[in-house]
């Protein structure tokens, strides 16, 4: 079984471009419709919470049919999230490794004396 705790962002990747591969998807995709996918993805994502009030967001939990859901519109997330670092050989570990730097010289960590 498959999990985060066994299972690597390089061996997700592989995994995506070989399905991708096999359906020949790879050599029609570019950018922009990698990048618009992705948006659209994140659309059906948030379209899970639209209505609900802030309160009541985690109750999603709650239903199964919309936690499967839920999970499904993740997945479709991350599979144009990788897809677009393949595209640019993006390392996204590095990238989100890069970034943490860049976010803690933005956003210290409140000291004791902060809070």
């Amino acid at each position: 079984m498959k999990n985060d705790q066994t299972t690597t962002v390089a061996q997700l990747r592989q995994q995506i471009q070989q399905f991708s591969d096999a359906r020949g998807w790879r050599k029609e995709q570019n950018a922009k419709d990698l990048v618009m996918a992705l948006t659209v993805e994140a659309a059906e994502l948030a379209e899970i919470f639209m209505w609900r009030h802030s309160d009541a967001a985690d109750d999603v939990r709650q239903d199964a049919r919309e936690f499967e859901h839920l999970q499904e519109e993740l997945a479709d997330v991350f599979w144009y999230l990788c897809r677009i670092c393949q595209h640019f050989d993006i390392d996204l570990t590095q990238a989100v490794a890069d970034k943490a730097v860049k976010n803690a010289v933005k956003y210290p960590a409140k000291t004791g004396r902060d809070r």
